[in-house]
This record gives C-alpha cells, sequence and structure tokens, in this order.
C-alpha cells in the first residue's frame, strides 16, 4: 500500500499536534485560573497604580438585599447580621455580649447594634460582603462593626432629600424648604474633596499675603514673590 508520507513523517507529524494541544491547554487553563482570582500579580492595573477593577466591588451573596447606589456599588447595614453587643460610651473598645461595667472606668455598658462583616485580609482591598466567601485567593475575615465603623470604611454617610425635588439636600431630618414634605433618608457615598493647592507667591514683608498668581502685596504694596525665591533667601 503506497502512503503519501513516510512513516518517520507520520511520526513527527503527530508529536507535532501533540505538543501544540499541550501548550494550548496550558494556554487556557492560566487564563481560567487568572479570572477566579482576584488581581493578579501581572495584572496591568498594578503597574500603572492603579485600582484594580476586579477588586473595586462590595456585594453580597445570592440572596443579599443590599441596595445599591446609581453611581457606585455599596451595602447598606440592613444587608448584615444584626449581632447585639455592649459597649463603654467612654471606650468604644470595650466590647461585651452581656450586661455590666467598664473594666477601665467603671461606667454601665450600653447596648448598641453590631454588623457581621466579612472583608478581604489584604487592607488595600475594598471587598466587603454580607456572607462568608473568598477573596484575593483567602477566606474573607469576619469582623463586627458599629455602625459608624462601617461608614468610615465603606466611606458612606446619610442624607435626607425630598421625594418631590431631589435637589433638597440635608445632613438632617427635617421637611422639604419648598412643599412642607418629610425629608426621606437614603445612604449615600461621600464626595472626595479636592486637596487645595499651596500658595505659589508671598510678600516678604507680610507672610499672611499670599496668591496662587503673581501680583503685587494688599498692605504695602511690595512685589509677590514665589516661595521657592523666599525659602533660598
Amino acid at each position: 500500500m503506497n502512503y503519501p508520507f513516510k512513516r518517520g513523517n507520520w511520526v513527527v507529524l503527530v508529536g507535532l499536534i501533540c505538543v501544540l494541544t499541550f501548550v494550548f491547554m496550558m494556554v487556557a487553563l492560566g487564563a481560567f485560573a487568572g479570572e477566579k482570582k482576584g488581581c493578579a500579580k501581572t495584572c496591568p492595573h498594578k503597574k500603572a497604580a492603579a485600582t484594580c477593577p476586579m477588586m473595586m466591588k462590595a456585594s453580597s451573596e445570592e440572596g443579599s438585599t443590599g441596595k445599591e447606589s446609581a453611581a457606585a456599588q455599596f451595602l447598606t447595614l440592613d444587608s448584615f447580621s444584626k449581632a447585639e453587643q455592649y459597649t463603654c460610651p467612654m471606650h468604644p473598645e470595650v466590647r461585651s455580649e452581656k450586661a455590666g461595667k467598664c473594666p477601665e472606668c467603671g461606667m454601665k455598658l450600653v447596648k448598641e447594634d453590631f454588623y457581621e462583616v466579612y472583608r478581604c485580609h489584604m487592607k488595600e482591598c475594598p471587598d466587603i460582603k454580607a456572607k462568608a466567601g473568598k477573596c484575593c485567593g483567602k477566606d474573607l475575615q469576619k469582623a463586627l462593626m458599629s455602625r459608624d465603623e462601617y461608614y468610615q470604611l465603606a466611606n458612606l454617610q446619610d442624607e435626607y432629600s425630598c421625594p418631590m425635588h431631589p435637589e433638597v439636600l440635608s445632613g438632617e431630618a427635617g421637611k422639604c424648604s419648598k412643599c412642607g414634605m418629610k425629608l426621606e433618608m437614603r445612604t449615600v457615598q461621600k464626595l472626595q474633596e479636592e486637596p487645595q493647592q499651596a500658595a505659589k507667591y508671598v510678600c516678604p514683608m507680610h507672610p499672611d499675603q499670599t496668591s496662587d498668581k503673581a501680583g503685587i502685596c494688599m498692605k504695602c504694596g511690595m512685589k509677590l514673590r514665589g516661595q521657592e525665591e523666599t525659602s533660598a533667601q
């Protein structure tokens, strides 16, 4: 029987196909493992010193009742399980499951609602969940947090708005200044304040006279100097 290839050529061809199949499977498995984990070491966002989108999430497990904001996703307090604790008003670090007195000052412990929060072991990872799970390759750590502690961690705040006039906002409960309706409370994320730029020009005779532009002093009329020139002198 005549074959189009010699027997030696068939062996080489089959071997080449096996090698290519093995390489393809290794690449596919590596990509799949990278998707399951959090922010990998080779993540381009880490090299660019940016926040990894894989880690910028705060979602609960299936069945969570957390509410989501249109601007950003976060969990409200009613998403977490409550755990009553007794704390000292003067020493918040003192906590107990039973009523009693503070061992530091002797004051009566006050009952306060705490919340069971699961967070990542990596401090820079903002992943927060209401149920046990994994993040960045390890189990989430359970912690009891007060309302203020969670608000500080998630950068949240309560604000009051009018259901008829959304532009009417207040930091306290009250009534709408336009229609008199009772303001409704909602939880939102705080806006990040832009850092103030330091003044670039200052009067050599009156250091309190500063400006971000070149000009003259309002007190003595002298020409403002750059801060680099003033510090050099």
